[in-house]
């Protein structure tokens, strides 16, 4: 019965370790593609002189 315990624990490590990525990527990172920050929202930003709202 301890040993099966000990199985169980270790394969729960093991599952725990693959799913934070310490085995190489992790599986929820697979596919996915970084952006620049070039590619991110460029019509919401403007610039202009600043103004004194003050």
């Amino acid at each position: 019965m301890r040993v099966l315990f000990l199985v169980v624990v270790l394969a729960n490590l093991g599952v725990l370790a693959l799913g934070q990525g310490f085995f190489g990527p992790a599986p929820i990172e697979q596919g996915r593609e970084a952006r620049h920050l070039s590619e991110r929202n460029q019509q919401a930003v403007q610039l202009g002189e600043p103004r004194a709202d003050y």
